[in-house]
């Protein structure tokens, strides 16, 4: 179903799912990123040595990797939401609204989303930076890794509300509308008759 700005008259609320105002839910994403992030650092671990980041000997390089990290993972908060923004407004042909906060950033719009739409609005972010940051990884010097690699880690692990959205969504029915005030998510489906 393509994206409108009118509710349909024979569509009604299906369900909600607002991340900052449902305590239990907010505890429940941010202990699964918290998760996601350790295995991931533990992966990285692996593939390779954590004390190339840090050098004793040069702490100039050390602290110049430790503000690009701190630089690198502001920017990509603002293009994460910039993501979602963009996908929004190819689906909706309007721009997203965005809300940037010391807890969270996110990105709404007044459109109501086809479930696909919706779910590729979601996912969009950690598919196309985590390409990118991936492609980093592998070209980046292993001494500047794990910049990317912190990065990355913040990448999927950061996205683990739109996958809960996107596994809870999956289960929906096919014609459902969502729309997104950005911390917010509210499903209309086509009530019976």
């Amino acid at each position: 179903m393509k994206s409108v700005f009118e509710l349909p008259c024979n569509y009604g609320p299906l369900l909600s799912v607002d991340l900052a105002k449902n305590k239990k839910l907010f505890i429940g994403i941010n202990a699964a990123a918290l998760v996601i992030g350790v295995l991931l650092a533990v992966l990285g671990a692996f593939l390779r040595p954590i004390t190339a980041f840090y050098d004793l000997e040069h702490i100039g390089m050390t602290l110049l990797r430790l503000l690009a990290v701190m630089l690198s993972l502001f920017a990509y908060v603002v293009l994460h939401e910039l993501v979602h923004g963009l996908f929004i407004r190819i689906f909706s042909g309007k721009g997203a609204r965005y809300k940037f906060t010391l807890v969270y950033a996110s990105a709404g719009s007044d459109a109501y989303f086809g479930k696909w739409q919706y779910i590729i609005i979601a996912l969009s972010p950690v598919v196309l930076l985590g390409a990118v940051l991936f492609l980093l990884c592998l070209v980046l010097p292993e001494a500047w890794f794990w910049v990317a690699y912190i990065v990355q880690i913040m990448n999927l692990s950061g996205a683990a509300g739109d996958y809960y959205v996107t596994l809870r969504f999956c289960t929906l029915p096919r014609d459902i509308l969502v729309r997104d005030s950005g911390t917010a998510m509210t499903v209309y489906a086509p009530q019976n008759a």
